[in-house]
Parts: structure tokens; sequence; C-alpha cells
């Protein structure tokens, strides 16, 4: 909120209460009234302190706007972030903007998602007791940097300072490139312990195909690794790429960045039985939690049959919103492969 906006709710409301606190000895006297501009006066006294405390009050949580391009030349634009960044800053006590290419351009992968972290908690922490239990991130992000940097946020030791005290978390994508659709933010609810799924109950079974599959890599033993494989964008090939890439068929590798150390035996896969999944808050929170309880379920189910430690590889063509919680929510265990 502007200073001169702040200043003119501050004006209006010690004026309402001018008129009030004027105003309303004198209508006890006039019962049963006789002066109709009385009555006018506090009506008018009442509606000015109203706005001026929801003007003054009526903010809430502390936004975050995140830009981190798939790499530094990838040649995306934050225009749609500063956009949305502009026109939601007076929603939130607080807002800032973080985009560490600016502060030290040239870095990639882990090393941008680390930096980011500990800007999000400097800003954070500096912004004390003026925080709320609420939470937004907007992001403009790669997709593997999306999950990144919600492992970063949430699952890294040392990362679990203030973001662990806010109670819900709010995840909303900002497209940077290609068609500009707002979609239904995915909503975390905040611990001590970490980020958890919230409670839906939408009905997946008309929208997502979940299944298992046998991948048998090429060229060495893997039986502890196994991929996770996500699409519910309107990308008829990824499924295939993504199942030759975890087994390593030799013409998908320029594709996807696997190298001996990702090669997978098996794979739990998300296919999206419609041209666009569905944009509902519920549907994307209630997926979200799918995958989560699946894939927890999916790892520990592998180490009991095999006696390994289970390692997974993430595959996904999502929103970068369902990346950035995933990040958040799966064991560290598994590692997002880049689409290149």
């Amino acid at each position: 909120m502007k200073e001169d906006r702040v200043i003119f709710s501050s004006l209006s409301g010690a004026f309402g209460s001018v008129l009030v606190a004027g105003t309303f000895p004198e209508l006890l006297k006039l019962i049963p009234g006789k002066t109709v501009m009385h009555t006018i006066a506090l009506i008018i006294g009442f509606v000015l302190i109203a706005e001026s405390w929801l003007s003054l009050h009526g903010r809430t949580g502390v936004g975050v706007a995140i830009f981190l391009q798939p790499t530094p030349a990838s040649g995306w634009s934050d225009a749609r972030l500063v956009e949305r960044f502009l026109a939601t800053k007076a929603c939130h006590v607080s807002f800032f903007y973080v985009n560490v290419d600016e502060l030290y351009p040239g870095l990639t992968g882990d090393a941008r998602a680390e930096l980011t972290q500990r800007v999000i908690e400097a800003r954070l922490k500096e912004e004390g007791g003026r925080r709320s239990d609420h939470i937004s991130f907007y992001l403009t992000c790669g997709l593997a940097n999306a999950f990144r940097l919600g492992q970063r946020l949430f699952t890294q030791q040392g990362a679990q300072l203030h973001l662990f005290e806010f109670k819900e978390i709010s995840v909303h994508q900002v497209s940077g490139s290609g068609p500009n659709l707002p979609l239904s933010p995915l909503v975390l609810e905040g611990t001590l312990n970490g980020p958890q799924t919230t409670q839906e109950s939408y009905q997946l079974s008309s929208t997502i195909h979940r299944d298992t599959v046998a991948l048998f890599p090429i060229g060495g033993q893997s039986v502890n690794r196994h991929a996770l494989i996500i699409n519910i964008a309107n990308n008829p090939s990824m499924i295939t790429e993504a199942q030759d890439a975890a087994r390593g068929a030799q013409n998908h590798l320029g594709r996807y960045a696997v190298g001996p150390q990702d090669l997978c035996s098996s794979a739990l896969v998300y296919q999206c039985l419609v041209p666009e999944f569905p944009n509902d808050r519920s549907a994307y929170n209630a997926l979200l939690k799918d995958i989560v309880q699946h894939w927890i379920f999916y790892l520990s189910a592998q180490e009991t049959v095999h006696g390994y430690t289970s390692e997974g590889r993430l595959f996904i063509s999502a929103p970068n919103s369902l990346a950035f919680s995933l990040g958040a929510l799966l064991p560290s265990s598994t590692v997002v492969i880049e689409y290149i």
C-alpha cells in the first residue's frame, strides 16, 4: 500500500470517529428522532470507520514473487510476474521479489535454489513480527528449478527456519512465456515438522490414470531406483520419452538429462485422461495429495521387496506450482530430471 493511501485511510477513520462520537450522544436524545441528518451522519461515520479499518488491516499474509529461468540464457521475461506483483502487492502484509540471477549471474541447478532459499529466509527474518500465518509464492520458474526450490525450502537440513512458522502456504504459477492462463493455487498446510497436503474430496478417477510399469534398464543394475512420471499437460509423447530415458534408451538421452546414476527399474506413472486437467483448486490439491501418498507408499513397498533403500527420479510435465509443491513434500531421495 502506498503511503498516501495509508494517510488517507487514517484520516478517513479519524473523521468517521469524530462523526460517530459527536453524533451518537445527540442521537440518543432524539428518540423517536427529529433530525434525519444526525442519523445520516452516524451511518456515514460508521462506513468511514469500516472502510478505513478494512483498508489498513484487511491485508493478509506474505507474498513472495520468484523468477528463475530454466537457464540464464532461456530468454524468459519477468514482465508477467512483475505485473502480478504490482496487482497483488496491496493484498499482503508484505511482498517481495527475488531474482538471484540479478544478484549472482551464472549459477545453475542446486546453487540457484540454495541462494534463492537464503534470500527468502533473510527477507522473512527482516519482516519479523509483521508476518501473518499465511505465505503465498508466485512462481515464474522452469519445472526442475521449481522442484529444487520447493525441496530446498522445506526439506533440506538447515532450511527449517521462518518458513516453518506459517500455517498455510499457497503456491501460484505465473507463466513466463506462452499462454498466460491463471491457474488455481495449490495449498499446503504448514506444521512445525514441515508442510502437508490439505484434505480434498475431489474424485480423480475420470481425469487421471495411475499405473506402474517395469522398465528393464539398459546396461546396468538399478533395482533401487524408480521413476515418478507425471504428465498432466497436453504433451502426448511425454510418457514414452520419459520411460525410454529412465531405462537408458539412447534416442531420448538428449532430451532428458539422465546419466548412468539415473536409470530406473520401474515407474509410477500419472497420465491425464482429458485434453486439459480441470482448473479447479480441489482437483489440483487432490492430485498433489494422491501423488505424494502413492509415491511414498510405492518407494516403501520397493524397499520391502528388494531390501534396498529406494531412490526416485522425477520426470514431470505439469504446472510449476505442482513441481514446487512436490519438491516440498516428496522424500529428499527423489531427484528431478531436467528436460533440455
